[in-house]
């Protein structure tokens, strides 16, 4: 996929016990990808791994900072975002995704342009690859997270550990 990205959702569809990822492009051209239970707690793995490697992470000598680090992170740039918007309807279909495509695997890599892509394997040997900055990549976790909680999937999925976040409250005077 060529296009610039517009819009990204997901949504659990109960008949199909799958999320339909949906990308929209600004040339209003519409990605659709079924996504599995298997298949999003491995995006999800590998997508934490991605985070956990950033240097500002890597040098941190705790366990625990590490762990407050990333949800920090993920929470501004979840924060960031604009979640809101209903999913708007596209002018034209992708042609090889007339009918949503049922991804049966998934990999994330670093570009030479230092984006992160996101491609999702068929069994018919398309894929759909996706250039996510660390923002966009937040959101797709966070959208993902969203629609498997909906889904009853009892993933747990999360970034970090929010509890370890340390929140600083103004003394009380007397």
């Amino acid at each position: 996929m060529a296009d610039a990205l517009h819009q990204m959702t997901a949504e659990y569809n109960p008949a199909e016990d799958r999320i339909l990822f949906r990308v929209n492009t600004i040339e209003k051209t519409e990605y659709r990808v079924w996504l599995t239970r298997r298949l999003v707690k491995q995006i999800w793995g590998v997508a934490v791994q991605s985070f956990a490697a950033e240097p500002d992470v890597q040098q941190q000598d705790r366990s625990q900072v590490k762990k407050a680090m990333l949800s920090m992170q993920h929470q501004e740039a979840v924060q960031a975002g604009d979640f809101s918007q209903k999913h708007e309807q596209p002018v034209k279909s992708a042609p090889e995704t007339e009918q949503p495509l049922l991804a049966v695997n998934a990999d994330l890599g670093k570009t030479e342009q230092g984006t992160t892509r996101l491609s999702f394997h068929t069994i018919g040997g398309k894929s759909i690859n996706l250039n996510l900055n660390d923002e966009m990549l937040h959101a797709v976790c966070h959208i993902l997270q969203q629609a498997s909680d909906k889904a009853g999937w009892d993933l747990r999925l999360a970034i970090g550990d929010a509890a370890a976040v340390v929140t600083i409250q103004p003394s009380q005077l007397h």
